[in-house]
């Protein structure tokens, strides 16, 4: 990548059965991103089972009595909340048995909670966020033993040999990442036109280099894009030496005690989390907080509570996030699932294409404005202020016997 000034300063069902493989891994979780690192090394899968009670389910339904489970790999945070609050409420509403996991970012925790959830005999999961390096060949020795359960990957990319894979049956569902960073980029180029001011976009890129995760490596492209494009200039490139709040705080504070305001306009994250930590070192800086000129403006990918605080109180510093719907992308993941579950492959449905009979999903991305949030608005209402591609009930896959409006009448 081309660089001007190119600086780094380097988380009922399975009681008896699941203990024993699962002892690596307890239970509890938080349900804020800011508290949780990667590194931790609490104990950070919880566990729950939603079966069906009193609803009435389609007869012909062909999942009922089923059980799934959500693994996540990465610590608890509110948006992965609400996409194991969305996934439950479709299990209750199809009578499929409903668990979940977070593996506090241990990639070996993720494996070993796929592995012993195949051995207990699911029927399908849902796997979220698998490295690049290694997800691939995980996942093919999984289906391969256990070719009955079904899997949907989300955030997970298939690579070995250094070349993209495929596992016959699986469904790879992602954020259509590269709009989730253009999107904020966009923000940022007109802010730079509504000032009067010509040229590229003069930004600092926070995230955690590339081969980090596979989201990271799918947001890039977009940067990569409009840089080539002449759009944006990266002027410095900061890189948190854990998935934590503090970490990041520490490593951009250090950095913007080396940057003159007037040669950077703008800060973007690659991931909220370190956007929390973007922020509060820009509020402890009055070269960037407004006190000495002009707030230096930050945006950031992903988006919870903490964020839209922080962009109802400063909104001249956080002032926009680029996101998707995370109570719909749960309901959209484990749909694929049941449509695999039920073999109705072809009525997987990919709302950035359009097209039916998939094998990749991915979910178009929106941008957040600081501008438009109301003073009563939280990450779980935000459909109020957002545009139309967000909690669009045309990107659900639907059936006969489950259709759209199932959980949204």
């Amino acid at each position: 990548m081309k660089t001007k000034t190119l600086k780094k300063v380097l988380a009922t069902v399975l009681a008896t059965a699941m203990i024993a493989g699962l002892s690596a891994c307890g239970s509890g979780g938080g349900s804020g991103s800011g508290s949780s690192s990667a590194s931790a090394k609490s104990e950070a899968v919880a566990s729950t089972s939603t079966a069906a009670t009193s609803v009435t389910v389609n007869t012909d339904n062909p999942v009922a009595g089923k059980k799934v489970a959500y693994i996540m790999l990465l610590p608890s945070a509110t948006i992965f909340q609400m996409w194991k609050d969305s996934c439950a409420n479709l299990c209750k509403a199809m009578g499929v048995d409903f668990d979940f996991f977070f593996c506090d970012g241990d990639f070996n925790k993720w494996q070993d909670t796929i592995r012993t959830c195949a051995e207990a005999g699911y029927d399908g999961l849902v796997v979220s966020h698998g490295n690049q390096d290694g997800s691939y060949v995980f996942l093919k020795e999984i289906h391969d033993s256990y070719p009955d359960m079904k899997i949907v990957t989300f955030d997970t990319q298939f690579y070995t040999d250094g070349e993209y894979q495929k596992i016959d049956g699986v469904t790879q569902m992602f954020q259509q990442d590269k709009s989730l960073v253009t999107v904020l980029l966009d923000s940022m180029i007109e802010a730079k036109k509504e000032k009067g001011e010509d040229g590229p976009v003069r930004l600092i890129k926070v995230w955690r280099g590339p081969n980090y995760n596979s989201p990271f490596d799918r947001r890039e492209v977009g940067w990569e894009e409009y840089e080539k494009a002449g759009k944006i200039e990266t002027v410095g490139e900061v890189q948190p030496l854990e998935d934590s709040v503090d970490s990041a705080n520490t490593v951009t504070a250090a950095y913007l005690q080396t940057v003159n305001r007037d040669d950077v306009d703008g800060i973007i994250s690659f991931y909220d989390l370190y956007g929390q930590g973007v922020y509060n070192a820009i509020l402890e800086n009055d070269n960037m907080n407004g006190n000495n000129g002009d707030a230096l403006p930050m945006a950031s990918v992903d988006i919870d509570n903490v964020d839209v605080t922080n962009m109802q109180t400063r909104p001249d510093i956080w002032t926009a996030a680029g996101t998707t719907d995370w109570t719909m992308n749960g309901e959209i993941a484990m749909r694929i699932l049941f449509l695999e579950m039920a073999d109705d492959y072809d009525d997987i449905y990919d709302p950035a294409t359009g097209k039916k009979g998939v094998d990749v999903v991915e979910v178009p991305g929106t941008a957040i404005l600081a501008k438009n949030l109301k003073s009563d608005s939280t990450v779980e209402n935000l459909g109020d202020i957002a545009g139309e591609t967000y909690g669009n009930l045309d990107y659900l896959s639907e059936a006969s016997w489950m259709p759209k409006d199932l959980l949204h009448k």
